[in-house]
């Protein structure tokens, strides 16, 4: 494994017939190169076709859009090697700017620094190759921002609301209060609340066939990576997930420009501003580009160097994942179609996600159950929405959904512990709060005590949850709080 002492940003090209972007990146100056391909021509949705905002000045705000997206992307290369020096070349980052990549970079670097052993105290400082930017172009795009997106012939950011589909329960939740009728009728129209899917890298068939039920055509915006990012990681380079929910961010920036939307909802909950544990100074928290944290430091950069006519927002985000299983569990016309199992989206030496394809991951273990195409039965995601909806679902509807009781594996006791934080931490995966898997591991019990883990996990549930605690608990998981940058027009849809 050769080291590495500069990553560098080295330019992007878009191509405005086809929509496509190409962002370039290398190691100490081209030893390593990467092309990274985003296509963002929809098959479903045409852009408007007043096209002046791909044109002239136009063309300059969109590439202010496609520059911070290209700032973005780096993370799936650079995690390769990490280095100290970050040598930005393909525009200009001022010193707030440089502020904010970074605490961002090192919050969510910090399980890949803890899981490597990796000292990042050095790591992770920007630098400019334009010492000053170019002063027209950047009054042009300030002027632009300050104006809320609407002179000049540029793209005019309607009132369109675009909806990140997953076809995992979050997404649903949200597709569920949104087309809920009771809004249609208090609004006046079902109009108010139309909405559309919006998918990045690729439709699964757990995105096809959610949306399918949903009734929705979906925005797909294609991904390609690097061939030399697989070359290398055949080379023992580091390997690590990468911040998916944050790169998206941007991909819906660009988007937004496009094709006009000026609200762009997520469906990431309360539960997910919680770390993991601490390391030295570090909070460790596996979603952290889900937390209320990131998002609201994100609005405030969006709001000053992007747009501010963009509301970029979590309707679940005052909710915790207790109250959106219940939300869930009404819109059973999804059991069959959805799933948050993790291992039906590794992506493979193509560069694809696997989808629901029966593969073998990098341990040669299953990726799927052998009787189901939903569920591996085996990972933290799968026991974590096991427990979830078992708290409002009978034993058919769960078995229907898993093929399997998952609280009769004895192999899974350990996954359990660790959720209901029993033992160790709890895992690195976006799973909900302690509280509420205390909580609904006691009300499960209630239910089912003969099922096998929760009949040895039961003395230590009960004892650090008696009847108080889970009355308290019950009230607190269940409440909206208001902790959150939903728009006032949207505010209404939870009251």
């Amino acid at each position: 494994m050769e080291k590495f002492n500069t990553f560098i940003f080295e330019r992007f090209d878009f191509n405005k017939t086809d929509l496509v972007a190409k962002f370039y990146y290398s190691f100490d100056n081209w030893k390593e190169i990467f092309e990274e391909v985003i296509d963002f021509k929809s098959a479903f949705f045409n852009i408007p076709k007043n096209s002046l905002f791909l044109e002239g000045e136009g063309l300059i705000i969109l590439n202010n859009f496609l520059f911070n997206l290209h700032i973005a992307l780096w993370i799936s290369y650079y995690k390769l090697f990490p280095t100290e020096i970050l040598e930005v070349k393909s525009w200009f980052l001022d010193e707030e700017q440089i502020l904010f990549w970074e605490k961002f970079y090192r919050n969510w670097l910090g399980e890949f620094f803890i899981k490597n052993y990796i000292d990042f105290s050095e790591l992770i400082n920007f630098k400019n190759i334009w010492k000053v930017p170019n002063i027209e172009e950047l009054n042009l795009i300030n002027n632009y921002i300050n104006a809320d997106g609407q002179q000049g012939g540029f793209s005019p950011l309607q009132e369109k609301k675009l909806l990140l589909w997953w076809g995992w329960k979050d997404s649903i939740a949200s597709y569920s209060l949104l087309n809920s009728p009771s809004i249609w009728k208090r609004e006046g129209a079902r109009g108010w609340v139309d909405f559309d899917l919006f998918v990045f890298w690729k439709i699964d068939d757990i995105k096809k066939n959610t949306a399918e039920i949903a009734e929705k055509e979906i925005l797909l915006v294609k991904r390609q990576l690097s061939n030399n990012l697989f070359k290398l990681n055949q080379q023992w380079y580091y390997n690590w997930h990468v911040p998916i929910t944050w790169i998206i961010a941007f991909i819906t920036f660009v988007v937004s420009y496009l094709y006009w939307y000026s609200n762009i909802i997520l469906s990431n909950e309360k539960s997910a501003s919680e770390e993991n544990t601490t390391w030295k100074w570090l909070k460790i928290n596996h979603q952290y580009s889900k937390s209320i944290e990131f998002e609201s430091d994100l609005n405030k950069y969006l709001e000053k160097y992007l747009s501010k006519k963009i509301n970029y927002f979590s309707l679940l985000r005052g909710m915790y994942e207790y109250k959106i299983a219940k939300i869930f569990s009404e819109e059973k016309k999804f059991f069959n179609t959805f799933s948050s199992c993790n291992r039906n989206f590794k992506i493979n030496k193509e560069g694809q996600t696997q989808g629901t394809t029966p593969t073998e991951n990098s341990r040669g273990e299953s990726c799927i159950h052998p009787e189901n195409n939903l569920w591996c039965c085996e990972c933290e995601k799968c026991c974590f929405v096991f427990l979830m909806l078992s708290v409002n679902l009978d034993e058919k509807e769960l078995v229907k959904i898993f093929w399997e009781n998952l609280f009769n594996k004895i192999s899974l006791e350990k996954t359990f512990k660790e959720l209901i934080w029993l033992e160790n931490h709890k895992p690195f995966e976006c799973v909900w709060t302690y509280e509420e898997s205390l909580l609904s591991a006691k009300k499960t019990i209630k239910k089912w005590f003969s099922w096998k883990i929760l009949e040895n996990l039961k003395q230590d549930i009960f004892n650090k949850c008696d009847e108080k605690t889970e009355e308290n608990l019950e009230k607190k998981l269940l409440k909206t709080s208001w902790e959150d940058n939903i728009p006032d027009t949207f505010s209404k849809i939870l009251n």
